[in-house]
C-alpha cells in the first residue's frame, strides 16, 4: 500500500533498519526515534496498522495530524502464549487493547480489508459513539469514515514478483506465521500420510523463526517431524526471508496450506497470505472457517476442506500433486492502483494544505491535496 501511495504522495515508512529491506518504490524508510517523530510532526496524514505504537499515536494527536487506522480488534492476541502465561492475562492484553481503543477515539478515517471487517468495525464505532446521526445522513454507507481496501498487490510489487526467478524449495508451503489459532501439525501429519501412500512430495514452513509466541508451536512441529521421520520431506526455514526469496519460493510451489482452528479470529479477519494466490495464481488449501475460506470457494482459488483432518488434507495435497484442478491465475481486480482509488480520493478531499483543523468526531472536511 505504501508503494502504491508513493507514486502519488510523499510517503515515509517508519521501520527499523534491517539487512534486507523491502523495496519501497518511491517511499522513504525512516528509523524509529527522533527521525520518526519529525516525520509524524510534518505529515498531512499518518497511517497505523495492526499493533501500533501508542507513543506515535499520541504524537500524531499532539500535532493535529490526520490519523488513518486499519483498526481490527486484538482478538488473536488473547491466545498468545506470552499473554496467557502472565499472572494477569487481562492486564497483559491491555497493551494491545489500549492502542486499539485509542485509535477508535482519534482516527479520522478507517481502512478495512473485507466486508466482514467493515461490518465489525462499524458496529464498534457505533458502540463507542464515533458514528452520529449526521454521519448516516451524510453517507448511509459511511464512505467518508470507512474505506474498504481488499488485500491485494500494487503495480510495483507485481513487477518485482514477475522479475523473481522461480526457485523450488518445496511442493507445498506454509507461507505465514505459526500462531496458536492455526493447525500446523495437521500439515505435518498429512505429509506423513502421503509418505505412507508412496507419494513423492515435499513441504516447507517459510516463517519458522521462533519468537516468544511462536516458539512452542515451532518446537511441536520439529518434534513431530522427527517423530514421524519426515526430515527429508519437511523443511522449517528458520531464518528471516528477504521479499525476493519469498516470491521465488511461492512462485515455484504447487500450492500453499493455511489450516486454522474454528474461532473468533478467523471469523472476523481476512488472512493476508491470500495475496499469494491473487498475485501468483498459486492454489490455496484452506479450512472452512470464516471469510477467507468463503472467498476461496467463491472465487475458485483452491480447495476448501469441508471437514479438516490429516487424511482430508493429504487427499487435497495428493490431488494438487496429480495436477488436478489447475492454478487459479493472477487476479488483476486485486490491483491496489484500482482498489485504493476511493481511499486516495478521501485523502485528496480531506487533507488541506496544513491538514490540522479536523476533529476526529467532526464530519466537516476541507478540499485540498496532500
Amino acid at each position: 500500500m505504501a508503494r502504491t501511495l508513493s507514486r502519488r504522495y510523499a510517503v515515509r515508512v517508519i521501520a527499523p533498519p534491517c539487512a534486507d529491506p523491502v523495496d519501497l518504490d518511491a517511499a522513504e524508510q525512516v528509523a524509529p526515534g527522533n527521525e520518526a517523530a519529525r516525520a509524524i510532526a510534518s505529515a498531512d496524514a499518518v497511517m497505523f496498522f495492526d499493533t501500533p505504537d501508542r507513543h506515535r499515536i499520541e504524537l500524531a494527536v499532539a500535532h493535529r495530524t490526520r490519523i488513518i487506522a486499519e483498526c481490527r480488534a486484538p482478538i488473536e492476541h488473547m491466545s498468545y502464549p506470552s499473554v496467557l502465561a502472565c499472572p494477569d492475562p487481562i492486564g497483559e492484553h491491555q497493551r494491545f487493547l489500549g492502542p486499539y481503543r485509542r485509535l477508535l477515539e482519534v482516527s479520522h478515517h478507517f481502512i478495512c480489508r473485507s466486508q466482514v471487517e467493515r461490518a465489525a468495525l462499524i458496529a464498534t464505532l457505533c458502540t463507542v459513539g464515533r458514528i452520529m446521526p449526521e454521519d448516516i445522513a451524510k453517507s448511509p454507507t459511511l464512505d467518508h469514515l470507512v474505506t474498504t481496501v481488499p488485500i491485494g498487490f500494487g503495480q510495483h510489487g507485481m513487477e518485482m514478483a514477475d522479475a523473481a526467478k522461480q526457485v523450488h524449495l518445496a511442493d507445498f508451503l506454509w507461507t505465514g506465521g505459526i500462531w496458536s489459532f492455526f493447525e500446523p501439525l495437521m500439515f505435518v501429519e498429512a505429509m506423513g500420510i502421503l509418505r505412507d501412500r508412496g507419494a513423492d512430495a515435499t513441504a516447507a514452513f517459510l516463517h519458522a523463526v521462533p519468537t516468544e509466541d511462536t516458539r512452542p508451536a515451532i518446537d511441536e512441529i520439529r518434534n513431530a517431524v522427527e517423530r514421524l521421520d519426515l526430515g527429508r520431506r519437511i523443511h522449517l526455514h528458520g531464518k528471516p526471508l528477504a521479499q525476493f526469496e519469498r516470491e521465488r519460493y511461492v512462485k515455484a510451489a504447487q500450492a500453499y496450506v493455511c489450516i486454522a482452528r474454528p474461532g473468533a479470529e478467523n471469523e472476523t479477519g481476512m488472512r493476508l497470505r491470500l495475496r499469494d494466490t491473487w498475485l501468483h495464481g498459486v492454489p490455496t488449501i484452506i479450512d472452512p472457517w470464516g471469510i477467507s475460506s468463503d472467498i476461496v470457494a467463491r472465487e475458485n482459488l483452491g480447495i476448501v476442506l469441508s471437514d479438516p483432518g490429516p487424511e482430508k488434507l493429504a487427499d487435497a495435497l495428493q490431488q494438487v500433486k496429480a495436477g488436478e484442478g489447475g492454478r487459479p491465475g493472477r487476479r488483476m481486480e486485486r490491483l491496489y492502483e484500482s482498489s485504493m482509488a476511493p481511499f486516495m480520493g478521501w485523502l485528496d478531499a480531506s487533507c488541506g494544505s496544513d491538514g490540522r483543523d479536523l476533529d476526529p468526531r467532526s464530519t466537516n472536511e476541507q478540499e485540498g491535496t496532500t
